[in-house]
């Protein structure tokens, strides 16, 4: 089949495109005919080799996370068979998306949100679920609580700014110049063009929801009212999260080290910090579909690239300024 995939770790020069072997289900997983892909920040940093200990790879590797696409097979009298639409997010340990066909645990498929297409529906498995389980597992979002979401106009930034308005939260959302009517128009009560505003002057907020983080974690909790719970996304997972994925207690909490000091910094203001990572759960995905399918959130897609064309996708994804997601096509 034909797929993109990486030959080793580095920079885009080890992004390639041709044909590999057909993916082999287990007894547990379907067979899919994958429709689209969504493409994650993530997965640049992936490619560099800045995960490799949690998560190994063996090249050359598929990469993608977030599929659509058509049930060719599956084990028999299961939820799923053949010809159902799906979506899913893969297991971190062994992406896969980006190919003609894919192979998918039974626990980490949902059927498709009817009202989606294919490219749609492959936009949302990852910035979803990590929302999802930021504002319902971690921050306990509340109806009436203010929330500041940073880069607002991102793929996971669209998706939190529509859940959270669901929620009934106050939303105030930063972005560059030219996003700040996107994401008015996305359900933001205020919105911040941080090349020329300070988003402390928001404040105080009962959640702060961080897809920047960097220089930006430490003002972000300095926001906070007392109470207040931050969500980090980038590089700032905490102990919990690598226990969720699997790692033994020692392990995380050497893992998540370089985090203390900003649990101590929330802590010190009777808040709280949260570090977490995507954990992929059909369930969830199920629940979103249904919500997707009452015209609550809608999904925001802002390009779409063939297989061959991944090293532009990523491209664009290290610039850290895309509007909605970028999608991968077979």
């Amino acid at each position: 089949m034909r797929a993109a995939y990486i030959t080793g770790y580095g920079d885009n020069s080890v992004v390639s495109y041709g044909e590999v072997g057909d993916p082999v289900p287990g007894a547990d997983e379907a067979l899919l005919e994958v429709r689209a892909a969504g493409a994650n920040p993530v997965e640049v940093a992936m490619r560099q080799g800045l995960f490799h200990a949690a998560f190994p790879f063996t090249f050359p590797q598929v990469m993608g996370y977030d599929v659509a696409g058509v049930v060719v097979s599956a084990p028999p009298g299961g939820a799923f068979k053949a010809g159902d639409e799906v979506y899913a997010r893969l297991p971190n340990r062994r992406p896969g998306a980006y190919a003609e066909r894919a192979a998918a645990p039974l626990n980490l498929l949902a059927h498709k949100p009817r009202t989606l297409s294919f490219e749609e529906a492959a936009s949302l498995p990852t910035v979803a679920l990590t929302t999802w389980q930021a504002f319902v597992e971690r921050a306990r979002l509340k109806a009436g609580e203010s929330i500041l979401i940073q880069a607002g106009a991102g793929g996971v930034g669209a998706f939190a700014i529509q859940l959270a308005k669901h929620l009934g939260a106050y939303v105030v959302a930063t972005g560059g110049p030219d996003s700040q009517t996107f994401m008015a128009g996305l359900g933001a009560d205020r919105t911040i063009d941080y090349t020329t505003e300070s988003f402390e002057a928001a404040g105080p907020f009962d959640v702060v929801y961080d897809g920047v983080c960097g220089p930006l974690t430490e003002r972000g909790i300095d926001t906070l009212r007392e109470g207040g719970r931050y969500v980090g996304l980038v590089r700032t997972a905490d102990a919990q999260s690598y226990r969720e994925i699997g790692f033994p207690p020692p392990v995380a909490e050497q893992a998540s080290a370089a985090v203390r000091p900003f649990i101590e910094r929330a802590a010190a203001r009777k808040a709280e910090f949260h570090g977490p990572l995507t954990r992929p759960d059909g369930a969830q995905l199920a629940e979103i579909a249904a919500l997707i399918d009452t015209g609550a959130i809608r999904a925001s897609v802002s390009a779409v690239y063939g297989l061959d064309q991944l090293a532009a996708a990523y491209e664009i994804l290290a610039g850290r300024h895309t509007r909605g997601k970028l999608v991968i096509v077979p």
